[in-house]
């Protein structure tokens, strides 16, 4: 084959996976938040299904036989049991699975699918359409579309309504063997947090005795704890306060430790840290133990696996 033959050839291919990354991109858009007109609409179906003492709920509300939620329902707020997936439609049948696991994955899904819907008015696709709304606690969003538009295997909606089947028929390895396209879909859905959420905020107190400056991002949910620092606050800040930013942001995108209550603390000593105090846990906090030295992106990442990601 000619040289010329095979650059076209190239081109070509380079060109389909351009088109097919951007179908996907497109596929996975933002929501829209809830409309007042919608919410007077389907008043009736939300008063039904809506659970007020849900963390995170998805609602079909038009273009089904059925109606119908998935609720991710959090026992410990309740003093219930934890971990539960619950679905309910119309007709008063309820289901329930209890897995952490599902719960969690499903869950992240959920908030960060809601918090990236942004205030713009939402077009109307057609009488065949299908209308689901999605919350986070009281944060509501909505996607709306035809039925001949509905996306395959791995979107939003089929990993839901996926998700629905396996509540229903207590089956929760349907939802673990679509973990993959949830991380995917969640991964995606949290590129649009503001870029205001990594500031970078300095305090100064005391831990383990020692007096520490603290430099905290995302909404106080990451810290790099100096203990005995040698530099000044503003000086650690403008030496390290990037790095934090950085690989707190990669932990973000790449697990669910920060998505909900869950804090992550950074300890810098100026001694050895021993290998057997590496990491500890306590409460929904995770405590690593690094010296100053080990302040790099490469290895805070290579900890956070090691210790966060197993």
């Amino acid at each position: 084959m000619k040289e010329s033959n095979i650059t076209f050839v190239k081109s070509v291919l380079l060109l389909l996976l351009l088109l097919l990354v951007g179908r996907e991109i497109q596929a996975q858009s933002r929501l829209s938040p809830c409309s007042k007109l919608d919410y007077e609409l389907y008043a009736p179906i939300l008063s039904e299904l809506y659970n007020p003492l849900a963390a995170e709920q998805y609602i079909v509300a038009e273009g089904e036989s059925e109606k119908y939620a998935l609720q991710v329902i959090d026992g410990s707020r309740l003093s219930e049991r934890t971990y539960i997936l619950a679905y309910k439609d119309l007709k008063s049948n309820k289901k329930e699975l209890t897995d952490s696991l599902c719960q969690m994955k499903i869950a992240s899904l959920l908030r960060y699918a809601v918090l990236s819907s942004t205030p713009f008015v939402r077009r109307k696709l057609g009488i065949r359409q299908k209308t689901c709304f999605f919350f986070d606690l009281q944060d509501g969003a909505e996607y709306t579309f035809r039925k001949e538009e509905e996306h395959g295997r791995g979107g939003l909606i089929d990993v839901l309504e996926t998700s629905c089947e396996a509540v229903k028929n207590n089956k929760p390895e349907l939802i673990r063997q679509l973990i993959p396209q949830i991380d995917s879909l969640t991964r995606h859905f949290k590129t649009f947090e503001l870029v205001e959420s990594w500031n970078v905020s300095t305090s100064e107190g005391y831990a383990y005795s020692y007096p520490c400056t603290q430099l905290s991002t995302h909404y106080s949910g990451f810290h790099v704890c100096f203990l005995r620092p040698a530099l000044t606050p503003n000086e650690l800040s403008n030496k390290y306060g990037q790095l934090t930013q950085r690989v707190a942001r990669w932990l973000f995108l790449n697990s669910n430790i920060l998505d909900f209550t869950r804090s992550v603390y950074i300890n810098v000593s100026r001694g050895k840290v021993d290998e057997n105090k590496r990491f500890s846990y306590s409460y929904g906090h995770y405590y690593i133990n690094v010296t100053e030295d080990e302040l790099t992106e490469s290895k805070l990442i290579a900890l956070f696996k090691t210790y966060l990601l197993r």
